[in-house]
C-alpha cells in the first residue's frame, strides 16, 4: 500500500507520541490515585492513634478513659467523610462504636495488616484495622476505623473517563496537525521534485534553486545540482568528443578517399601505387595516433583517472624522457641537454608525469630549428622544485600562448612546418597536471624559443625538495 510522505511522517510522529501520551496519563492517574488515598491512610493512621490514647487494658480487659470522646460531631455525623470507628474485643464482640455506625457493625478480616476498600452498608468506605496488645504483647482487641472514599472513588473515576476519552480525541488532532506541519516540511520537497522534473536532456543547465534555509533539504538540492553539473559534464564531454573526432578524421579520411579514386581512374605504373599506398597509410597512421589520443583525453577529462603520487626522483623521470626521445631529436639534428646540479625529489605519478614530460619534450623538439639544441634544467627551494624546458624554435606571441591549451589548436607557424601533430598534447598536459596539482608556465618570443615550466610544490612530507 503506498502512503504519501507526508502521511507516513504524521503516522510515525503518532505513534511516538501515543506512546509517550499513554506513558502520561498513566502517571497521572497513578499519581492521583495514589495521593487521594495517601491522604485517607493518613487520616485513618491518626485517628488510630487518637482512641489509642483514649483506652487502658489489663490483661484481658480493655479500658476507655473519656467515652464522651465516641460522642463527638465528627463520630456522630453522617454526611460528607464522617468517621466511623469501633472497639472490638479477642471474640469480635463490640465494645464500642461511633453513634454513625448506628447497627451496623465493621468487619475484621484477620492477617491484613494493609488498609483496604470495603463496604459498609452500601457505602464504599476505605478500612484500617489494628490489633490491641497488652503490656506483654497479647492480643486482646481490635480497631476498626473507617472513612468513605465515594468522593475519592468518584474523582479518580472521572479522571479515568476523562483520559480515556481524551485520548484518542488528542491522537486524531495530533495526527491532523502533525499532517499539517508535515504538509509544510515537504513543501521544498515538492518544488524541488517540480523544478527536477522540466528538467530534460535539452535543459541540461537549468538547476534546482536552493532553499533559503541551509537545512538538509538545501544539502539535497545542491546535491542534485551538483549531480547535474556532473551529468551535464559528461554530455558536454561527449558532444564534444563527437565534434573533435569528426572534425579531424574528415580531412585524413576525405585525402585517403581523394587518393584512392585517383589510383582507379586509370593504370599506372607499379612505383606510383606504392608511393600513394605509404602515403594513405601514413594517413591511417595519423588517424589511429589521433583516435588513440582523443580517447586517453576523453579518460582524463571524464575524472576516471585519479594520481597516485608517490616520492619520486624528479632528474631520474626527465633522464628517461630524453633517452627515449634521443633518436627522434637526433633524426632532426637537435642535441637534448639536461644540466642538473642537485637530486630534486617530488610527490607525483609516475606514469602520468612522463606523459606530460614526453609531450613537453615533443613539442619542443617539433618546433625547434635544426641543427639547434633544447637546454632541460631543475631548480629548487624549500618549498618547490620547477623543471625548465627551453627550445630555440619557431615561438609564440602573447595571443598564441593564451590559447596553447585549447585542444585541436595549433598556430600559422605550427602548421606551416612538418612537425605534424594534432593539438592534442598541450590539453592533455594541462589536465594531468592539474590532477597533481602541478602548475604548466609558458614563456616565448616569435623566432626565438619558448620555455615551459613545470613547478611542484612541497607536499606533507618531512623530506627536503633537493639534496
Amino acid at each position: 500500500m503506498n502512503i504519501s510522505l507526508r502521511n507516513r511522517i504524521a503516522v510515525f510522529y503518532l505513534s511516538a507520541t501515543s506512546v509517550i501520551t499513554l506513558l502520561l496519563f498513566v502517571v497521572i492517574y497513578q499519581v492521583v490515585y495514589n495521593t487521594s488515598f495517601k491522604n485517607l491512610d493518613e487520616r485513618l493512621d491518626f485517628e488510630a492513634l487518637d482512641i489509642l490514647d483514649d483506652i487502658d487494658m489489663n490483661l484481658d480487659t480493655v479500658y476507655f478513659i473519656d467515652r464522651s470522646e465516641w460522642s463527638e460531631k465528627e463520630h456522630s455525623d453522617v454526611e460528607v467523610y464522617p468517621i466511623f470507628a469501633e472497639v472490638t474485643d479477642i471474640d469480635k464482640k463490640s465494645l464500642i462504636r461511633t453513634p454513625n455506625l448506628k447497627n451496623n457493625s465493621l468487619s475484621i478480616t484477620p492477617g491484613i495488616t494493609e488498609n483496604f476498600n470495603s463496604r459498609l452498608s452500601e457505602k464504599q468506605i476505605r478500612q484500617l484495622q489494628r490489633p490491641i496488645l497488652n503490656k506483654k504483647g497479647k492480643l486482646i482487641g481490635y480497631i476498626i476505623i473507617a472513612i468513605p472514599v465515594e468522593g475519592a472513588i468518584n474523582v479518580i473515576t472521572s479522571l479515568k473517563n476523562v483520559l480515556l476519552i481524551s485520548y484518542p480525541v488528542l491522537l486524531l488532532i495530533l495526527f491532523f496537525i502533525t499532517r499539517y506541519i508535515a504538509g509544510k516540511s515537504i513543501t521544498p520537497l515538492i518544488k524541488i521534485n517540480e523544478e527536477a522534473q522540466k528538467i530534460t536532456k535539452e535543459s541540461l543547465g537549468t538547476r534546482i534553486e536552493l532553499p533559503g534555509n541551509k537545512d538538509e533539504i538545501h544539502e539535497l538540492a545542491a546535491t542534485i545540482n551538483g549531480l547535474m553539473n556532473r551529468l551535464e559534464d559528461a554530455v558536454l564531454r561527449e558532444k564534444q568528443f563527437t565534434a573533435d573526432a569528426s572534425h579531424e578524421l574528415r580531412t585524413p579520411l576525405s585525402v585517403i578517399k581523394g587518393t584512392l579514386e585517383v589510383l582507379i581512374r586509370k593504370p599506372r605504373e607499379v612505383s606510383q601505387y606504392q608511393n600513394k599506398i605509404q602515403y594513405c597509410i601514413k594517413e591511417v597512421d595519423r588517424i589511429g595516433t589521433l583516435i588513440d589520443q582523443l580517447l586517453m583525453l576523453a579518460r582524463f577529462e571524464s575524472e576516471e583517472v585519479h594520481s597516485n603520487e608517490i616520492e619520486i626522483e624528479l632528474n631520474q623521470s626527465v633522464q628517461y624522457c630524453i633517452y627515449r626521445l634521443n633518436e627522434y631529436a637526433a633524426d632532426r639534428g637537435i642535441v637534448i641537454n639536461f644540466n642538473e646540479k642537485n637530486k630534486y625529489f617530488v610527490c607525483a605519478d609516475p606514469s602520468l608525469l612522463d606523459i606530460i614530460l614526453e609531450n613537453l619534450l615533443s613539442n619542443a623538439i617539433k618546433y625547434s630549428n635544426e641543427s639547434k639544441q633544447i637546454d632541460v634544467y631543475l631548480n629548487g627551494s624549500e618549498s618547490e622544485v620547477t623543471c625548465s624546458i627551453e627550445d630555440y624554435g619557431i615561438g609564440m606571441n602573447r595571443e598564441q600562448i593564451k590559447r596553447v591549451f585549447d585542444r585541436f589548436y595549433r598556430s600559422e607557424e605550427a602548421r606551416s612546418t612538418e612537425a605534424g601533430g594534432h593539438g592534442i598534447g598541450m590539453a592533455i598536459v594541462k589536465r594531468l597536471a592539474e590532477l597533481q596539482n602541478i602548475k604548466v608556465s609558458y614563456s616565448s618570443q616569435i623566432l626565438k624559443g619558448t620555455i615551459v615550466s613545470l613547478t611542484f610544490y612541497k607536499k606533507n612530507t618531512d623530506k627536503p625538495l633537493h639534496l
